[in-house]
């Protein structure tokens, strides 16, 4: 799937000086990042600022391809991400007092980011517009409002904050096995933002194949061929569709609650038992996908995309059930003393 994006903000300020903060993006006084709404996801920019230096915010990774200080700075996504293509910021001189800041992407979305790709470009759109928001603010000394985030961004960033305070609250001991519990515990966290976000986005996904959408294929039949097994040819009634999107916003919803502070009992059951489903559909699917052959395209498209999906998912709620189970004192065991 192609994408091109594109954002721009007028400034009042000389191109020199905005182009300025472009070329102070990732060094020790950089002024163009917006830190203080996306202080999880900073930018990080591994040498200097020239062709061929890595950098990366979050999980997205890419390199410099191109640098013209002052002027344009374009990245290059790296390879394996599921994004393949460029972005980047152009200061263009309007007059001597008037600039203007355009940030494009240009690229094509691989199959296995394509489930996610709602989230990501929802994620990218907010932040391009809050970094030209910062930069107005830099360049002309005055206070310019931050673009207004979508509900449900704002949400996720409320819970990256609590998850936040909640760690310098609460230290859990991790014994002898500290390492594994420590990487369970940090996948935990980022499992309790991340899954369910991706469960809410197969759920508006079914609910819009309810609604008549019929991406990706095109037709009833193209759609049936590329998500249902067994050699579908027709869709499930929309109330099946429905209820497989209730659930999956359902299961959201509990892996979201099961993240927060002191969850009770049942909801940690609910998700421990939402992780086994997901493990089990893909686990089970692997062989039976390989049984049938590869000359299918939903066994391909299983193989490649749902069922290392279901296991990401799965492995996601289990850390984060995990980690909401109440955690004994050291050197207690079963209410005896070690």
């Amino acid at each position: 799937m192609k994408v091109h994006s594109v954002h721009a903000r007028e400034i009042s300020a000389p191109p020199e000086r905005v182009g300025a903060l472009l070329d102070g993006l990732g060094g020790e006084h950089d002024r163009l990042w917006p830190i203080d709404r996306w202080s999880a996801v900073p930018f990080e920019l591994r040498g200097p600022l020239a062709a061929g230096t890595a950098a990366q915010h979050g999980p997205i990774r890419y390199a410099v391809e191109a640098y013209e200080p002052g002027r344009r700075l374009t990245f290059r996504f790296a390879p394996g991400l599921g994004l393949v293509g460029t972005h980047g910021f152009e200061v263009e001189p309007l007059d001597e007092r008037r600039t203007r800041l355009t940030h494009e992407l240009e690229g094509r979305v691989e199959p296995k980011m394509l489930a996610l790709w709602p989230i990501v470009r929802g994620y990218h759109d907010a932040l391009v517009e809050d970094i030209l928001a910062q930069a107005a603010r830099a360049a002309t000394g005055h206070e310019v409002p931050s673009g207004r985030w979508p509900y449900w961004l704002r949400i996720v960033k409320g819970a990256e904050l609590r998850l936040a305070n909640r760690r310098s609250r609460r230290a859990r001991p991790t014994g002898p096995g500290g390492r594994s519990g420590a990487i369970l515990d940090r996948a935990g966290r980022v499992g309790g933002v991340a899954v369910p976000a991706a469960l809410a986005a197969l759920a508006a996904l079914h609910a819009a194949w309810a609604l008549g959408w019929r991406w990706p294929g095109g037709s009833d039949r193209e759609l049936a061929e590329r998500v249902l097994g067994g050699g579908a040819t027709e869709l499930p009634p929309d109330w099946a569709t429905w209820a497989v999107a209730i659930a999956l916003a359902g299961a959201a919803a509990i892996v979201r609650a099961t993240a927060s502070d002191e969850p009770p009992p049942v909801v940690r059951r609910l998700a421990w038992a939402g992780a086994a489903v997901f493990l089990i559909r893909g686990v089970v699917y692997v062989p039976a996908d390989l049984i049938r052959g590869l000359d299918g395209l939903y066994e391909r498209l299983d193989l490649a995309i749902y069922s290392p999906l279901c296991l990401v998912l799965g492995v996601g709620a289990a850390a984060v059930a995990w980690r909401a189970a109440p955690r004994r004192p050291a050197g207690v065991t079963r209410g005896l003393p070690a």
